[in-house]
């Protein structure tokens, strides 16, 4: 068999292998990046039946692969940031709401709110800051 021959086989199976291991690579970051995604979609889901709006929002864009989207959806909380709006305040007094009555909704639940109240009762009145004594004046 002519060498040039067995060279190019070589070079061809060579090519192949390489191929294959660089498609499992590339298929097991895809993979890592899947996982990220479901992950997104869980926290998303989870945060929204908690009484969020925003942060689900830019979980599932991200989910989508809706970079666009998500991007603007950023810059929109960061407006509202700056404007010092109280839209991200009653969002999480709305969690708050959802959460409390959740928690409220459980025998074990009310027996922890219950405790908590007891220890809050229960807890000695914080002490009234000194007050500052005033430096003597200078001869």
């Amino acid at each position: 068999m002519n060498p040039t021959v067995v060279i190019w086989i070589l070079a061809v199976a060579v090519a192949v292998l390489v191929g294959r291991e660089v498609g499992k690579w590339l298929f097991g970051a895809n993979e890592k990046l899947m996982t990220k995604k479901r992950a997104a979609q869980k926290l998303a889901g989870i945060l929204r039946d908690n009484g969020l709006r925003l942060l689900p929002a830019l979980l599932e864009d991200f989910a989508v692969g809706d970079v666009q989207d998500m991007v603007e959806k950023i810059h929109d909380v960061c407006k509202i940031v700056d404007a010092g709006s109280d839209t991200i305040l009653k969002e999480l007094e709305q969690t708050y709401e959802n959460v409390l009555a959740r928690k409220l909704a459980t025998p074990e639940g009310l027996a922890y709110i219950k405790a908590r109240i007891a220890e809050v009762e229960a807890a000695p009145a914080p002490a009234e800051a000194p007050k500052p004594v005033a430096a003597p004046a200078k001869s």
